[in-house]
């Protein structure tokens, strides 16, 4: 399992373009196995960086190979010239779960 974080904000104007990338691209998503593990807009408060990023999606795909296969058909597809030109400040980042994070926090010595 692998996570992609998506910090972005849109260009103003372009909402519909993303929209359309978004709708493409879950469908990509779904067919491989992956699934929204969530979203968010409308920031309640930042509490630190330069940046100010206003939206928030994480998915979950099985494995590397799998974002792989996603990344390489949302390419075939032309879906990142529509995400990039609807978005801005990006960032996407992959994550491994960190599924020892309660032993890993027991290691702590007060």
């Amino acid at each position: 399992m692998i996570y992609a974080l998506n910090l972005f904000n849109f260009v103003a104007g372009k909402e519909e373009m993303y929209r359309r990338y978004n709708a493409q691209a879950s469908k990509i998503v779904y067919r491989l196995g992956g699934r929204l593990v969530c979203a968010g807009n409308k920031p309640v408060k930042y509490l630190t960086g330069d940046i100010k990023r206003d939206q928030l999606i994480i998915v979950e795909f099985p494995s590397p190979e799998v974002f792989e296969q996603f990344h390489a058909e949302a390419e075939k597809q032309g879906l990142h010239q529509l995400r990039e030109a609807s978005t801005c400040d990006y960032i996407w980042i992959l994550f491994e779960p960190w599924s020892n994070l309660s032993e890993w926090i027991k290691g702590y010595k007060d």
